[in-house]
């Protein structure tokens, strides 16, 4: 009797854009070639950097696939290109500056042969530019108040994500355009779902912002789920987009120009998908049938929660 050939695990394409983060570029490669879960790829792209990110690019290993843009495109433009040439059957959107934690891809990986969505989103950890621990931010309702039982067990991490439970968001109860995630580096994608959007053909429309848009895209396709376990570190420093209150660190006291962004991305996001949709109607329709697209037509039209409403609200007290 013929052997059976045992099953493949699923391939990870890691994908790291870097903008001008050189400095910490290095760290998070390293970060990823010591996961646990072995079977990724690296693919780094360059977005345009006028600081020592070639210098970096040229140092790393050479198994690690690299793309230098020749103009600038932005996180969302800058991924693209990566999940082009992107192997594996999932993929994630690393920024340069962020560290994985060791069980970072194996923990994703369990989530998403369990439950069945387009993308998965961890907890996380906030660190500074010397990579100093400065706190935990954590999903609405996960607390670790009853694991940790002393000072030391807030820096063994390993044990905080033993026992991490999951949480599957469908669109109906977080409707489209609303925000349930941490950010950019938190997710896994199943590629099958994120690989739709390189039919998105402007996505200098969003330099910044990158996350809004690919979450919102996949959940309205394929749902989500969080994950309890903070499993990277989001590193705060001087120019990445979450600038906060620099004492305290809240995120209720965001600078004016940020508070512009996020609301100036709620304000566009249902226009735009829908308009990549329409402009792409025949394909949606072959994709999902008709019966499909109307209802993520409906969805993001009729998608307004009270999250929202009050966004929208506030934008005409931001100047």
């Amino acid at each position: 009797m013929e052997n059976l050939r045992p099953f493949k695990t699923p391939k990870i394409s890691a994908i790291i854009t870097c903008h001008n983060l050189g400095k910490y570029l290095m760290e998070c490669t390293n970060s990823i070639l010591n996961q646990k879960y072995k079977n990724f790829e690296i693919i780094v792209v360059d977005d345009c950097s006028t600081d020592n990110t070639k210098e970096v690019l040229n140092s790393l290993p050479e198994q690690i696939k690299k793309i230098s843009l020749k103009e600038n495109m932005g996180q969302f433009g800058a991924f693209l290109e990566g999940l082009k040439i992107a192997d594996g059957e999932f993929v994630s959107l690393i920024d340069a500056d962020d560290v994985l934690l060791p069980d970072y891809f194996s923990t994703h990986i369990d989530v998403h042969m369990k439950v069945q969505v387009a993308f998965s989103s961890s907890n996380q950890i906030e660190i500074d530019e010397n990579s100093t621990l400065l706190g935990f931010n954590l999903f609405k309702g996960n607390k670790y108040d009853d694991k940790i039982k002393s000072l030391d067990e807030i820096f063994n991490l390993s044990r905080l994500n033993e026992n991490y439970t999951v949480n599957v968001l469908n669109i109906k109860k977080c409707p489209f355009g609303s925000w349930n995630w941490n950010p950019t580096t938190s997710a896994v994608m199943r590629k099958s779902a994120a690989e739709i959007l390189l039919k998105y053909d402007t996505p200098q429309d969003w330099m910044k912002g990158a996350d809004k848009i690919l979450f919102s895209f996949l959940h309205l396709i394929g749902g989500s789920a969080t994950i309890s376990a903070p499993l990277y570190a989001y590193r705060r420093h001087n120019t990445n987009i979450s600038q906060t209150n620099p004492v305290i660190g809240d995120f209720r006291y965001l600078k004016p120009y940020t508070i512009k962004l996020y609301v100036g991305y709620n304000k566009r996001i249902r226009g735009d998908v829908l308009k990549f949709i329409f402009k792409n109607y025949p394909y949606f329709k072959e994709k999902f049938n008709p019966l499909n697209v109307r209802k993520m037509i409906f969805r993001i039209i009729f998608s307004f929660d009270r999250n929202t409403i009050k966004r929208i609200i506030k934008s005409f007290f931001v100047r």
